[in-house]
């Protein structure tokens, strides 16, 4: 299959060599801007990691002014003057937070000052975490490395600086200085700016897809076209042969086993009835699939008639109604009729496709119900502006599998129950159909042995 796909491919390449030029652009103009912006972005990434870099120079620079004044060697701490010289760059120094000053001693490392003052004098974790916390025991034990990394606390990320301060005499760590710089903006600048170059090249790639396809189409056009009016024209063909050539058959045909039943019906024994019955069923189904291959057909060329009137449905759905009783009452059928609350609204819908429609519902209804009754409604559905024809039954009802199909062309829910009843499989498509052009729509429950209930929905028309 992937080697026939190939095949035709290279085939279509031969015959419009042409299309190589689009297939290039669509590789090249990609992979061009895939590197510019690979480019760009790179260089985004190294300006702002240079001015994070920056600010976190100050900030050192910052804390170093801050302790060496007042707490310039092992035990001189003067922690009131820290936290005032704390709180002061606080205020001046927005971008700093968490702003801390900590000692090492017995009991481990604790703040002397800080910017929150709940932190001061508590032991500090520096077990392994996103929070920093460990850069301050690595800082405590590597003097002549520059500590400081990115960090995460509470979903935000902050870059920490950290100070260290050596005592002259003994030559060890008497103190650290630590702040957090917030890099969320940045670090969301480059984040945008990365989806903002995928985003455009992605858009170049589908734009570039959509030229190349519409270049091929434009190779096919003519050939297409000419295959679609050679079809056209032998659907059109077979239409009128089939009603020219075959519906006057039928119709004699029709006319001849009504005159043999007539005829022969009163002489004729069981056997005799039972093949002149089978005949006449026959022709009609015969009738029934030539009309509704027709009306498919009409359908999908645009043919149908769909000019929409204003209709009264619950005069017309009681006369389709009243035209059907005689065959439910033939079944022992109680078909019952309902429009009580209908308020003598009106729909905008063909009068034609819509008496259709709701024939084919209400026969089926009928045809698929061997006892039990038949309930059609009409109901105005004021709240949500549309007219709903109800017609449920107490039949054969129809499974789960069957109703993802039901409204398929040709397609007939298949039972013991119902395999003597004839039909197309075409009514409930072309009813569907319809009921969508003409903005309404067809729905169903069903459960097996229970019954249905078709839904038929239009627009109310707008009161005069």
């Amino acid at each position: 299959m992937i080697k026939d796909i190939f095949k035709n491919a290279f085939v279509f390449i031969q015959k419009n060599p042409a299309i190589l030029l689009s297939l290039a652009l669509l590789i090249i103009i990609p992979l061009a801007l895939y590197f510019y912006a690979f480019r760009v972005v790179g260089q985004f990434k190294n300006i702002i990691a240079d001015e994070i870099e920056a600010n976190a120079a100050t900030a050192k620079e910052t804390l170093r002014i801050l302790v060496e004044r007042d707490f310039p060697a092992a035990g001189k701490a003067n922690a009131p003057a820290l936290q005032k010289a704390i709180d002061r760059i606080a205020a001046e120094e927005i971008r700093l937070k968490n702003i801390r000053v900590i000692v090492k001693d017995a009991s481990g490392y604790r703040a002397i000052a800080a910017q929150v003052p709940e932190a001061i004098g508590q032991p500090i974790d520096v077990s392994p975490s996103f929070n920093g916390e460990t850069l301050i025991a690595l800082g405590w034990v590597n003097v002549n490395e520059n500590v400081g990394s990115e960090i995460e606390i509470d979903g935000q990320k902050y870059r920490r600086v950290v100070k260290i301060f050596i005592d002259d005499e003994t030559g060890e760590v008497y103190a650290l200085a630590t702040a957090d710089i917030a890099i969320n903006r940045p670090l969301r600048m480059i984040a945008a700016a990365i989806y903002e170059s995928y985003a455009v090249i992605a858009a170049i790639i589908l734009l570039n897809l959509v030229f190349v396809f519409q270049h091929a189409k434009l190779f096919t056009y003519v050939d297409r076209t000419r295959r679609l009016q050679d079809e056209n024209k032998a659907k059109d063909n077979f239409i009128r042969m089939a009603t020219h050539e075959l519906r006057s058959p039928v119709t004699v045909l029709n006319a001849y086993t009504e005159s043999l039943k007539e005829e022969l019906l009163p002489i004729a024994d069981d056997n005799q009835r039972q093949y002149i019955d089978r005949m006449a069923l026959s022709v009609k189904n015969l009738s029934d699939l030539m009309e509704d291959i027709l009306e498919v057909s009409h359908l999908q060329q645009g043919r149908t008639d769909f000019a929409p009137e204003p209709i009264a449905p619950d005069q017309v759905v009681k006369e389709i109604v009243d035209g059907i009783r005689h065959k439910a009452e033939a079944k022992g059928l109680a078909l019952m009729f309902d429009a009580a609350n209908f308020n003598d609204r009106k729909i905008s819908a063909n009068p034609v496709c819509f008496k259709r429609i709701v024939t084919n519902l209400v026969e089926n209804a009928v045809k698929y119900t061997p006892a039990g009754k038949v309930m059609v409604a009409v109901i105005a559905q004021t709240a949500k502006k549309r007219c709903l024809i109800l017609v449920q039954d107490t039949g054969f009802g129809i499974s789960a599998e069957g109703q993802e199909h039901l409204f398929q062309q040709f397609y007939r829910v298949k039972t013991q129950a119902n395999a003597g009843i004839p039909g197309t499989g075409l009514g409930l498509w072309m009813s569907r159909e319809m009921a969508r052009k003409m903005g309404g729509d067809i729905l169903l429950e069903s459960i097996e042995q229970m019954g249905s209930r078709f839904f038929v929905y239009f627009p109310l028309a707008d009161k005069a």
